[in-house]
């Protein structure tokens, strides 16, 4: 009692749904687990569990073994259901290991029921091994109350418990309990374990699997960058050299086809199968497959997969890796529409012109039918409703009225059901052209999302490190926002200009009629006074409208300059309002680590930014409003004039006879002077929608031409320099050795002497990446290289330029020349990072199994190791812990299976229970052959049709020596002795870069860590300027 009583069920509703028991690390602190409520028919699923934890001590709580204290305490209570205070305290309480009672036990605690992990009967598994309980005293054995398993009351209970929860056994299971429960993972780990153990016992690294025959052809590399404009790609293809040398021919087919990279064959590339030859003595061989330029348009990157398929004809030859490769197309065309440099700028016309023909060109037929759709909507209101209401009005009915003829009378009736049939087939056509433009004009599927598309494709390809260049709340905001500007009121906006210049074109066309009309009545009057008010009248009849059209433009045109501004200003406060409101939202499982008094201050400044937004976005809006109105102003001002004067006209040729004012006519000029507005009105908005969709159109035109997959183009133009030179030597990045094993263990990773790596001015401050400055070295492969510094950003962007995610730069951060080295791979090597946060998509593959088969394995495959390692492969990936998540991240990368895998502390947070399992299973990947060997030991078939070499290397940043050391054959780096720390150091007079030379920074295993001399720096710049250097 002297202890803290911790009830951790809270309002459970009358069900039992937590719980806790003390972890078996600290069973010598162990507290007393007490029965409280209940009644006698189920004493303990309408009570509460509580843990008494005697203070000091030191607890653990594991909740996923639950289920076995609640069983323990329910049988434990059925067989004591008549305890009392003396009877316990005849018992007394369980004994400490050291024989020294804990803190509030003793006489007067009654009701209290001794658990222990002895009880449960079941101990967690680290790895293949089995934890034992320890031996305990006899003395606390004869308090411990075993659970029967054959009880009735037992196993009703945990039927009642099922029932109650909806949650079974499997759920409060750990990794390591969920995976050994299955037999044929217990068989895998026996395998797994058993070749540790051999491998732990090698001094020296094994000779990699030899290919079945010695005669084999692969392709030079897996992927083959090109540019565009170079009008065609040379794929090289190399022969082994003992089959060079045997003296035999060999013929092979490549096929080149499409895949999913959103190359067209026929459109974008020329596909085809290639028979290729290899003669007597020749080892390699290239096949040129031509590329379409489209001078006209923009694209994104986008690829096609060239592939060996077999052997035609030649002596036993076989196919090697890489047998597959993708033929990456690059385009440096500027969007949209190829646009000069020149025509960027300025007011945006050009720009404007641009992207309304690259959207006309991609929708072809559908653009043009919407058009037509758009135009004859207003021939409809404007011009055949206003000609059937002026003749109706001023000839059918004048004529009816004036005259005594019944042949007349019936024409007039006949003529008057003809122009309302007129009128019903204008309305009918009308319903035709609206259900053509609704059809076709594709501003959804057609437009805004194959907009969000190229964005969201060049945001998802480019490198790391150019999306340091703009924002991620930039390209978010371009997509949902900007996207959807540009598509109604860039793209749309159109349709409804040449909509508004038809309607204004038949306005004029029926005001210049109707001036005709008049013109008509009065030519063959002969008293001045009655014809000249009709001629000034058809007059301005069209001068009213021929003003009202440049007057309201040109006063949209005089305040662009401020829209701009406005909407410039808006776009940048909402966007870092987007920002904000997206982390919360995205982020909403990390908020529970939040106080309410951060949660408030998180709130307020989300507010602050909205309250900032807002006084932005009224002067946007009211901008754009008022430029607007502009041309209604000027409209109506116009109309009113025509109101009153057509008036005073109409009244003086009722009365007097004087000019051609009818009241058709009069009607006919009200409805044109309101269309004119209308459609005036309507074009003017659509001007001022093109001015804020020009400010959208350069934030997307910036970021479509962001210069992307710069090292790939770089690579593009060496490409093209090795082909072009047409030597067998330029084929081969290192060396001229046609030998897939001798090219790979070799050569190894090779960094260049003063390689840097510098971040943009911008941003020189990140959380992943850290700039450094490296001497020569080279990083062996075919085994497990551990690289060790105490910065870890720093090493962090070693292991990035390992693996190809940031690229090497001047030290200025500009990008290297197309002859500089930095850091050189051999060809055909597929290498990869494993990412240090998490790798679940969402609702894009929500469960584990469906985001596993992205990598290409076979289902099964993905399946079993998943459940190898504990995992339950339909579970939802962002239900996963931390550390479930880390061990998913693995075993996706071992199902990818690439030659070289880098990897920052991997088993950081795996769980404890299945770390040394984890670790085992990338000694297997890497060691035992990679994917090949797991799926053999998982008994899982994997197709292998061409001959790989196997080789894999694991390269680990800052390892736990503890875990990762006794082999051997593994390697250790130290990197603090590669770093430039200073420019005053002399790299020429920094010795030498192989493992074999003494003090180099390679240490064998077992070595001790040399302990590091930390500079501390004397504030925040000095520690910039050691981060730029490497320095700790």
């Amino acid at each position: 009692r002297r202890g803290r009583s911790v009830d951790t069920s809270g309002d459970c509703g009358g069900d039992f749904r937590h719980g806790v028991r003390l972890g078996q690390e600290q069973r010598a602190h162990r507290g007393e687990v007490e029965l409280l409520g209940g009644g006698p028919k189920r004493p303990v699923l309408r009570g509460h569990l509580a843990l008494v934890i005697p203070a000091p001590s030191c607890v653990v709580l594991c909740s996923h073994r639950l289920h076995r204290l609640f069983r323990v305490a329910l049988a434990a209570h059925h067989a004591h259901a008549q305890l009392d205070e003396a009877h316990h305290g005849e018992d007394g309480p369980l004994p400490h290991r050291s024989g020294v009672a804990p803190a509030g036990s003793g006489e007067g605690q009654a009701d209290r029921i001794q658990a222990s992990d002895a009880a449960s009967g079941d101990w967690p598994l680290h790895g293949p091994h089995e934890r034992r309980p320890p031996a305990q005293p006899e003395d606390a054995r004869q308090h411990q109350h075993p659970e029967d398993p054959e009880d009735p009351d037992d196993q009703r209970a945990n039927v009642h418990h099922r029932e109650c929860t909806g949650l079974t056994d499997n759920y409060w299971k750990g990794l390591a309990e969920r995976a050994f429960e299955i037999e044929e993972v217990k068989v895998f780990w026996k395998k797994v374990e058993q070749w540790t153990l051999e491998a732990r016992s090698l001094t020296e690294l094994p000779a990699p699997k030899p290919p079945p025959v010695g005669d084999y052809v692969y392709l030079a590399h897996h992927s083959f960058p090109c540019l565009q404009q170079h009008g065609r790609v040379s794929i090289p293809l190399l022969r082994s050299s003992s089959g060079a040398a045997s003296g035999q021919s060999l013929e092979v087919e490549l096929v080149v086809a499409e895949c999913d990279g959103g190359a067209k064959k026929g459109r974008d590339f020329g596909a085809g199968t290639h028979r290729v030859v290899f003669a007597p003595g020749e080892d390699h061989a290239v096949v040129n497959v031509p590329i379409k330029h489209h001078l006209d348009q923009w694209q994104n990157s986008y690829w096609f997969q060239v592939r060996l398929t077999s052997v035609l004809s030649g002596g036993g030859g076989i196919i090697a890796s890489p047998a597959e490769a993708i033929v990456l197309v690059l385009s440096e065309e500027a969007w949209p529409a190829n646009i000069p440099e020149t025509k960027r700028g300025g007011a945006g016309i050009s720009l404007m012109r641009y992207f309304i023909y690259l959207d006309r060109l991609r929708r072809g037929e559908k653009w043009r039918k919407t058009m037509i759709g758009m135009c004859w909507l207003p021939v409809h209101s404007v011009f055949i409703s206003t000609i059937v209401q002026k003749v109706l009005v001023d000839h059918v009915v004048k004529g009816i009225q004036n005259t005594t003829n019944y042949a007349d009378i019936v024409w007039f009736y006949t003529e008057s059901v003809i122009l309302i049939i007129v009128q019903l087939i204008s309305l009918g056509l009308n319903r035709w052209a609206d259900v053509v433009q609704t059809r076709n004009r594709g501003r959804t599927g057609g437009i805004r999302q194959v907009h969000r598309g190229e964005l969201l494709r060049k945001f998802m390809h480019m490198e790391h490190s150019e999306h340091w260049l703009a924002s991620d709340a930039s390209w978010l905001y371009a997509l949902i926002y900007d996207a959807d500007v540009v598509t109604g009121k860039a793209y749309f906006s159109v349709f409804e200009l040449f909509q508004s210049i038809t309607a204004l074109f038949l306005s004029l066309v029926l005001a210049i009629g109707l001036a005709f009309w008049a013109w008509s009545q009065n030519r063959g009057t002969s008293d001045a006074r009655i014809a000249s008010p009709g001629t000034w009248q058809a007059i301005w009849y069209i001068l009213g409208v021929v003003i009202i059209i440049p007057l309201g433009l040109f006063g949209v045109w005089f305040r662009r300059k401020l829209m701009w501004a406005a909407v410039i200003a808006r776009k940048d406060l909402e966007c870092a309002w987007f920002k904000s409101c997206t982390w919360i939202i995205t982020h909403w499982r990390q908020l529970y680590g939040l106080s309410g008094q951060e949660k408030v201050a998180l709130e307020k400044r989300v507010l602050k930014q909205n309250s900032e937004f807002i006084p932005a976005h009224w002067d946007a809006r009211d901008t754009m409003n008022d430029t607007a109105w502009v041309t209604h102003w000027i409209q109506g001002v116009a109309y009113c004039f025509m109101l009153i004067f057509g008036l005073f006209a109409l009244c003086e040729y009722s009365r007097f006879g004087i000019g051609a004012m009818e009241v058709g006519t009069y009607y006919a000029l009200c409805k044109i002077y309101l269309s004119v507005g209308k459609y005036v009105g309507r074009l003017s908005g659509v001007f001022v929608d093109m001015q804020q969709a020009v400010v959208s159109l350069r934030e997307i035109a910036a970021l479509n031409n962001q210069v992307d997959q710069r090292s790939q183009r770089r690579e593009a133009r060496r490409w093209a320099a090795r082909i072009g030179s047409r030597c067998k030597a330029s084929l081969l990045r290192h060396g001229s050795s046609n030998s897939l094993e001798q090219n790979v263990c070799a050569q190894g990773i090779t960094i260049a002497h003063g390689m840097c790596f510098v971040r943009p001015m911008e941003h020189k401050v990140g959380s992943t990446f850290a700039e450094l400055k490296l001497r020569a070295c080279t990083i062996p492969l075919g085994c497990i290289v551990h690289v060790s510094l105490g910065n870890e950003r720093v090493l962090r962007s070693f292991l990035g330029l390992i693996s190809q995610v940031i690229h090497p730069t001047d030290a200025m951060g500009q990008e290297l020349p197309d002859d500089a080295e930095g850091v050189s791979v051999p060809n055909g090597l597929r290498v990869n990072m494993l990412p240090v946060g998490s790798v679940g998509m969402g609702t894009t593959a929500p469960s584990l199994l469906d985001q596993l088969e992205f990598t290409g394995a076979p289902k099964d495959l993905c399946h079993a190791l998943a459940e190898a390692v504990g995992l339950e492969p339909h579970r939802e990936t962002a239900s996963l812990g931390m550390g479930s998540m880390q061990v998913f991240s693995i075993i996706r990368a071992i199902l990818v299976d690439p030659d070289v895998l880098c990897a920052f502390r991997p088993l950081a947070f795996v769980p404890m229970d299945m770390r040394m399992s984890v670790h085992m299973l990338l000694r297997l990947w890497q060691g035992g052959g990679g994917l090949p060997r797991v799926a053999e030991f998982l008994g899982c078939s994997l197709k292998q049709g061409i001959y790989r070499t196997s080789t894999r290397s694991l390269i680990i940043g800052n390892p736990e020596q503890d875990l990762w050391g006794g082999f051997k054959t593994d390697v250790h780096l130290d990197l603090a002795r590669y770093l430039w720390k200073g420019a005053d150091l002399d790299p020429s007079s920094m010795g030498s870069t192989t493992s074999s030379v003494e003090g180099s920074p390679y240490r064998p295993s077992g070595s001790p860590t040399p302990t590091p001399k930390l500079r501390l720096g004397r504030g925040l710049q000095d520690r910039n300027i050691q981060d730029i250097w490497g320095g700790s």
